[in-house]
């Protein structure tokens, strides 16, 4: 009789606690939020916060949390386990940045247009119970940055004028990443200028990051427009270095574009700079990460 009266109540106590169990899952409401953590030029930490917002009465363990873009898996998380009675798990996601070049590659040749997915799964006891995805469409439109324009300057001879940039991508290799521009010029002189040059500089936060050389001669008529036509490559080496710096500055960073036109102007060789602008480029990352877990939790 004892041994019945002990199963009895084992069994009652399990009743018990399956019960509430049931319930808190029933009612559970929970939120998953990130921010970055630790960055250098080799990996990026993402922390993933999930508040169930009912403490558990169970353990249990959220399985191979990963992070994909564009087709490539740039993260993963393991073993992100949930104690007795807690209603919150963290853990880091690990983003290998050289993957993130590749993605980034991809979604280049998709006309900057990708998906991000993050995959969790969660299992008791061994036994996945659970298994989730979050998708977020990203498009993108970087060029459009670079879209610059620029005052004449000088007194005896003006600097011509630029425009506007119109660049589209060219091919996408395994060190660069090819840009093709047309750069629109104002020549404000009476006199033509002859252009047999080009010297193209982009840097971001100090980081050399592409260089472009003019594709063919051209003359900027006098006191009429012309196009230069340049062919820039983007070094994707220095990339990871720059991500990391990005992130580190609150996801902003500052762009330099320089431009030198090289011209032959009444016999005599000129080195002009038409262009040495500096901006600042802000993204939100982070933000869209939450808003993509917010929104399908």
């Amino acid at each position: 009789m004892r041994i019945v009266k002990i199963i009895a109540v084992l069994f009652l106590i399990f009743i018990l606690w399956l019960g509430y169990l049931g319930y808190a899952a029933l009612n559970l409401k929970p939120k998953i939020t990130a921010e970055w953590g630790y960055v250098d030029d080799k990996t990026t930490e993402l922390w993933l916060h999930v508040d169930l917002g009912k403490k558990l009465p169970i353990s249990l363990r959220v399985d191979n949390v990963t992070i994909e873009w564009a087709g490539v898996k740039i993260g993963k998380v393991e073993n992100m386990k949930l104690g007795f009675m807690q209603d919150r798990v963290d853990g880091v996601l690990i983003l290998d940045n050289y993957k993130a070049v590749e993605a980034l590659k991809n979604h280049i040749r998709d006309g900057e247009k990708s998906y991000v997915k993050i995959t969790l799964g969660v299992s008791i006891f061994g036994i996945s119970v659970f298994k989730k995805e979050f998708t977020q469409q990203v498009k993108t439109d970087i060029l459009s940055q670079f879209n610059i324009k620029t005052e004449s300057t000088g007194d005896l001879i003006k600097t011509p004028a630029v425009e506007g940039i119109s660049s589209r991508w060219g091919p996408v290799g395994d060190k660069y990443i090819t840009i093709y521009s047309d750069v629109k010029l104002y020549n404000p002189n009476s006199f033509p200028i002859p252009v047999s040059g080009v010297e193209f500089n982009v840097n971001i936060d100090n980081y050399p990051v592409a260089t472009g050389t003019l594709i063919e001669n051209t003359v900027l008529p006098a006191n009429g427009y012309g196009v230069v036509k340049v062919k820039t490559l983007l070094d994707t080496s220095v990339l990871p270095k720059v991500w990391a710096e990005h992130i580190k500055r609150g996801e902003e960073s500052d762009v330099s574009v320089v431009i030198y036109l090289k011209a032959n102007v009444l016999n005599k060789e000129f080195r002009i700079k038409v262009a040495d602008i500096e901006k600042k480029i802000k993204t939100n990352i982070i933000e869209q990460i939450n808003s993509m877990l917010e929104l399908k939790t």
